[in-house]
């Protein structure tokens, strides 16, 4: 079934549903599906930090450590650590790993797998969240260092995420391309095919070393349309979703047929290129701040259960400061800022938009229109998924609405979008670059706190976004499947199990 007649199938049982007579669908109960809103661009997890790519790909390639919900971490292919110093790792991996192919996940595969995602040529995105990390020597088959130029503080959780292990043998044949497309991993589910349009089939990994998941088959598959979703989800279609909006998830907790399950914090922010006019003035990205009425539109969009943001920084996340107030709601205010800037009659601008995110229509028509109240005309600019991250890569975005979860630890999201060392496309601060590098270095986590937290109020005072809420996100499971969703939003589905 490609995606388009999946969609047709799912759109057609809304009305069944309704109707109180949806369909049973004959299912193999060795097979867990899962539909999100969009396809994999790739299943290597070197190469994108989409999160629907992600959520595939997580399946596929296991890292050294699980990352915890409190920002630590527990073993994974790594089976113990030890700190030999402030600036080094001695890393010991567990004994009978093994690849897909059957070849052995052992130091050099590790060493391999961090040049790989080092090198320039890859234009890995997670480069950066693991450059901190300077050197690795194999010391046997087994064991490895790792060191840093300077000490990092949240350097073995950063390595859970956005360092997968890949086999050499495998990546060299296919190439980088080729792995892409079908990637040899270690992780719990092996690639049987992937469908290009229709999904994505993976199949359990009979030598995993870790529990075995309780599916022999997992498949991803895109149903862009949220009301599809659902009703594929509530017909006995599919088995999990993800990109539940606010008004739905009431449908499906009354349904009967399936339940909701904690998932991230969505984090929308409203991007503003810095390096342009007229966003290159700190009063007219104030003015930005002070135009938007956050409260109404949580209450019109969210039910009040939106956490609206005093910054960058999400309130659940570690180095917040709390005594941070979100800009006030103050259209007077925005035109005499914009009017110090020069700008007395506002201006025109482009905002663009990824089309895919829950609710991204009603939240931008309702930030136009409370821009256009001080004098801000905003061209609406709806983007297919990879136009979209490709215009953001090329700094060609004026004002834009992207996202990031509200990550328990601040470098694994402040870090990438703010410093400049990293990303660099639309924002520059010196002052905070040297902040958020001073924080990786420091080991105390009180002092590594207050740093952060200077760091909150730098971003909050400079604006180089419009800060807006965090919205608590959920999946909807079916009920006959044992599934509880993580923190950081990743459909990791090796702990999912039927119930009973």
């Amino acid at each position: 079934m490609n995606a388009s007649v999946s969609t047709l199938l799912a759109t057609a049982v809304v009305a069944a549903v309704a109707a109180g007579a949806a369909p049973v669908l004959a299912r193999d109960a060795g097979t867990l599906i899962v539909a999100q809103e969009a396809e994999p661009v790739g299943l290597d997890l070197m190469r994108s930090s989409i999160q629907t790519t992600m959520n595939v790909a997580y399946n596929i390639h296991d890292t050294l450590f699980q990352p915890n919900e409190d920002a630590s971490i527990a073993p994974r292919l790594a089976e113990k650590w030890e700190k030999v110093d402030d600036l080094t790792w001695k890393i010991t991996l567990r004994a009978g790993a093994t690849f897909h192919d059957g070849t052995p996940v052992n130091a050099q595969a590790v060493k391999f797998s961090f040049e790989r995602i080092a090198d320039e040529k890859l234009q890995s995105p997670h480069r950066a969240k693991v450059s901190a990390f300077t050197d690795l020597k194999v010391l046997d088959d087994r064991s490895f260092t790792i060191a840093t130029k300077q000490p990092y503080a949240p350097g073995l959780y950063m390595l859970a995420y956005y360092l997968p292990i890949v086999p050499p043998g495998a990546v060299t044949a296919a190439g980088d391309d080729g792995y892409n497309a079908k990637p040899v991993g270690s992780g719990p589910y092996k690639v049987v095919r992937w469908t290009r349009g229709e999904e994505v089939v993976l199949e359990a990994h009979d030598a995993y070393w870790g529990p075995k998941p309780a599916y022999k088959k997992l498949v991803f598959r895109a149903i862009p349309d949220e009301s599809a979703r659902i009703a594929a989800l509530l017909t006995g279609e599919v088995d999990v979703i993800s990109g539940v909006a606010m008004h739905q998830r009431k449908r499906i907790a009354d349904g009967g047929k399936a339940y909701l399950t904690d998932q991230l914090g969505n984090m929308p922010y409203l991007g503003l290129n810095t390096y342009k006019p007229p966003f290159d003035k700190v009063a007219v990205r104030q003015a930005v701040n002070h135009a938007i009425n956050r409260e109404l539109i949580n209450k019109a969009l969210f039910g009040g259960k939106a956490i609206l943001t005093a910054g960058a920084f999400s309130p659940r996340t570690f180095g917040h400061d709390p005594a941070l107030k979100p800009y006030a709601y103050d259209p007077a205010k925005a035109k005499a800022l914009l009017s110090e800037a020069g700008y007395p009659n506002g201006f025109e601008i482009r905002l663009s938009y990824p089309t895919y995110i829950p609710q991204i229509q009603e939240q931008t028509e309702a930030i136009a229109a409370d821009l256009a109240k001080v004098g801000i005309k905003a061209t609406l600019e709806p983007l297919e998924r990879a136009v979209m991250w490709e215009k953001y890569k090329g700094g060609q975005h004026q004002m834009f609405i992207y996202w990031w979860d509200d990550a328990p630890e601040p470098d694994r999201y402040i870090y990438p979008l703010l410093n400049s060392k990293s990303r660099d496309y639309y924002y520059k601060n010196e002052k905070l670059d040297a902040l958020l590098d001073k924080a990786r270095t420091v080991l105390d986590r009180g002092e590594r706190e207050k740093v952060y937290q200077e760091a909150d109020r730098l971003i909050q005072a400079d604006a180089p976004w419009a800060f807006l809420y965090v919205v608590p996100e959920v999946f909807g499971v079916a009920k006959a499947v044992d599934y509880q969703g993580r923190r950081d939003g990743f459909l990791d589905m090796r702990t999912a199990k039927p119930k009973g």
